[in-house]
């Protein structure tokens, strides 16, 4: 996917579309959420670094959302769907500003979770833009 990256002509926010994959790490936090009840605090899933810190990405596909203070995580409804292999979820999504802009046409079941993290460099690429002085 080429990034789809622009400038705000008024203020000059940069808006960077970003391409977010379901992995092993996003279920394995799910399933750690779900065996909690459903509804934890990030703090007490166990997570490593890398779970924690894209854990809320979960939210892009729909498969768990934060409470409404914001301190706890909720799964939901397709979330547990999902865990019981009973239904598909969009292979990646396309986000823009925290929000999801685009699905994938491919769907897949839990089973067919591919075991890959995008890695720092990957994003950093996707973020990058010409300065001002290029």
């Amino acid at each position: 996917m080429k990034n789809n990256i622009s400038i705000c002509p008024t203020c000059g926010r940069k808006t960077v579309d970003y391409k977010h994959s379901i992995n092993r790490t996003l279920v394995s936090g799910l399933a750690r959420l779900h065996a909690l009840g459903g509804r934890a605090r990030l703090d007490q899933l166990g997570l490593n670094n890398t779970g924690f810190n894209n854990f809320q990405k979960l939210r892009y596909f729909n498969l768990a959302v934060p409470s409404n203070d914001n301190r706890e995580w909720q799964i939901t409804n397709e979330g547990v769907w999902f865990l019981q292999g009973r239904v598909q979820i969009p292979k990646y999504v396309i986000t823009r500003n925290a929000n999801t802009i685009r699905t994938s046409p491919e769907l897949v079941y839990i089973n067919q979770v591919k075991e890959c993290v995008q890695y720092k460099i990957e994003w950093q690429e996707q973020a990058r833009q010409p300065g001002l002085f290029d």
